[in-house]
């Protein structure tokens, strides 16, 4: 009787000790569903080009180190032996762990078109090439989480473990860094819809946007000119759902709008936003790229009107030249002192930087008390995000920003397509420039699709937000050492993946508490 006792007590203690392992609501999984030898799956880091994943051994086991709020991706191919679609089952702690299986597709020849996956993918030619995107919930548990993904067809599986030790540090929920990215607000297919319906689809790329540590924007060019009206809500401005749309703390700036307000609209509409205590984040964006005297003057005038109801107000003015005319012509950094009271945030493309990280020292010297500095890339930039721009260097954008101290990052947008459909860039811009995103419509899905340079350069915003931590505990010297391992300058940068990795690998090592 009593060594019955004894063997239920040993049970119940290994029971126990696997429902702690397991953690709640975590389906119980293990390695061993998992084949011990790989032959027709591939899993890849997701800086790695997919279309080499045959240079490689197969492998179907993958480990890695998160902190909370961050996400990471890891890319699969699987070799089927049929065109049929396979079933996706996943099976993980989902209150810990986020999960998201989409299908990697080529557009105008490269593969950046990320597909979301409803429960279900279909081979190209026999070959599934997926995206796996993993995200560690605020309040998951400081432990290594099993994830094993299975892909079925009736007759045949493949399946991967994804091992995810989720250390004892966290994200910050609103960025370091002001990211802003613009949204094209008519780029959308809206064959059908209604007003409202149009708007929750503008929402929609927003919501999306939100989820990348960017605080997006929707820009209109007025026509015939380089004036801008941005707008971080999809609601009006009177619309109360505005208001409680811009409250969300992921957004580290907002755009208000000027030009299509009167006086007293505009005046109403800074009063609200002073009242909700969001005038400290706003910014009002109200003239693209300046390169002649009398632009200059305009954009004096239009911040004028902004002040007259709130002195504190930040107008944010694009620049990648000195004027074209006038007495300070050709003199980038007499943008500083022409528009002097009339700019907060002086964002200058980097093309004008030359790579030459002086010419950014230079930028800083010129602000005043209460001005920033900002930066953006476009056209064929690199580091970048059009096409032209290496894996490493999507991410590498970010790492210049943490590197050369500018407080905002901007990007002009993100749906720039010359037509949604039938879907076709703009010809006159270099490959990707201005296309991050992608209408769901033209892949067979009525979700909006993202590019894996937007996934890319996500990778780089948590390392900047990890750089931050890291420089907290460690100082900046310490962070900047570290950095230069991989990025000295915008054209001296690691090409190779595992370097990249290896950056992550140390900075989660020194931010865990």
């Amino acid at each position: 009787m009593k060594s019955s006792h004894f063997y239920y007590i040993i049970l119940f203690s290994f029971l126990l000790a696997a429902c702690k392992d397991d953690g709640p609501g975590e389906k119980e999984n293990s390695d061993n569903d998992v084949p011990s030898v790989a032959t027709n799956t591939w899993l890849l880091n997701s800086l790695d080009n997919i279309e080499n994943y045959s240079n490689s051994d197969p492998e179907n086991r993958y480990d890695i180190n998160m902190v909370r709020n961050e996400y990471e991706s890891v890319q699969l191919v699987i070799q089927t032996d049929s065109k049929k679609s396979l079933k996706i089952e996943r099976i993980g702690n989902n209150d810990a762990i986020e999960f998201q299986c989409r299908k990697l597709e080529a557009f105008n020849g490269k593969y950046d078109v990320l597909i979301p996956c409803d429960n279900e993918i279909e081979p190209d030619d026999k070959v599934v090439r997926a995206w796996l995107t993993f995200k560690v919930r605020s309040e998951a548990e400081a432990k290594r989480h099993k994830e094993i993904i299975r892909f079925k067809t009736d007759d045949k599986e493949y399946a991967v473990a994804i091992s995810i030790n989720v250390v004892n540090a966290s994200l910050p929920e609103t960025p370091s860094i002001a990211s802003v990215f613009g949204i094209n607000p008519q780029n959308f297919i809206f064959t059908g819809l209604s007003e409202e319906q149009k708007i929750e689809k503008r929402k929609a790329a927003s919501d999306l946007l939100l989820e990348y540590r960017i605080s997006p924007y929707f820009s209109t060019w007025l026509s015939g000119t380089m004036k801008t009206e941005c707008f971080s809500s999809p609601y009006a401005w009177n619309d109360d759902r505005t208001w409680e749309y811009l409250a969300d703390k992921r957004f580290s700036r907002i755009a208000l709008p000027s030009h299509g307000l009167s006086d007293d609209e505009l005046e109403m509409m800074l009063n609200k936003a002073r009242e909700t205590g969001l005038l400290n984040k706003a910014f009002f964006y109200v003239w693209d790229e300046p390169t002649k005297t009398n632009e200059y003057e305009q954009i004096k005038t239009l911040s004028d009107r902004i002040h007259r109801y709130a002195p504190e107000a930040k107008v944010l003015t694009t620049f990648y030249c000195g004027p074209t005319d006038g007495e300070h012509k050709d003199d980038l950094f007499a943008v500083f002192d022409i528009l002097n009271g009339a700019t907060s945030i002086y964002c200058t493309g980097v093309w004008a930087l030359q790579d030459n990280e002086n010419r950014s020292e230079q930028c800083k010297a010129k602000l005043k008390s209460g001005q920033e500095w900002w930066s953006y890339v476009c056209m064929s930039n690199t580091p970048g995000l059009a096409s032209n721009s290496t894996a490493i260097g999507n991410r590498a954008t970010m790492w210049r920003n943490y590197k050369e101290q500018n407080s905002g990052f901007l990007y002009w947008v993100v749906n720039g397509f010359a037509s949604v459909y039938p879907l076709r860039p703009r010809p006159e811009l270099p490959e990707g420039d201005g296309i991050l995103i992608y209408p769901g419509e033209s892949f067979g899905t009525n979700k909006i699709c993202t590019s894996v340079r937007l996934e890319r350069w996500r990778d780089g915003a948590e390392d900047y937000d990890m750089l931050v931590l890291y420089e907290k505990k460690l100082g900046r010297s310490a962070a900047l050492s570290l950095l230069n391992n991989v990025y000295k300058s915008p054209s001296n940068y690691t090409d190779q993946s595992k370097y990249a990795l290896a950056l992550r690998k140390n900075l989660i090592e020194n931010i865990t508490e």
